[in-house]
């Protein structure tokens, strides 16, 4: 039996994951969705796919570094927003015990 297409079958079931975890800024299921997709990764590496079962994990490959791609977009956005938002909150406890020293 051919473990190839049972592999190709559980790398693409963690798009959807993995896009619903940005979605939710859920960071700790993502980092553990990311961890087990690599580990799916390696066993496929591993096994001995036909040329015609090459030609489609390259495929398959190629579309999930496109959709890497856009999921890294979002959460550079998501990171620069909460960047922001905690030196405003750095800002404004500064300006707090400013008031409360006076």
């Amino acid at each position: 039996m051919n473990a190839v297409p049972e592999l190709v079958q559980q790398l693409e079931g963690f798009v959807e994951l993995i896009a619903s975890a940005v979605e939710s800024k859920d960071w700790e299921d993502l980092n553990e969705l990311l961890a087990n997709r690599q580990e799916v990764l390696e066993r496929l590496r591993a096994s001995s796919p036909s040329p015609l079962e090459r030609q489609a994990i390259g495929d398959m490959i190629a579309s999930m570094q496109a959709t890497d791609s856009q999921f890294v977009a979002l959460v550079q956005s998501q990171k620069e927003l909460l960047q922001k938002q905690a030196a405003s909150l750095a800002h404004d406890r500064k300006a707090i015990q400013a008031y409360q020293t006076e």
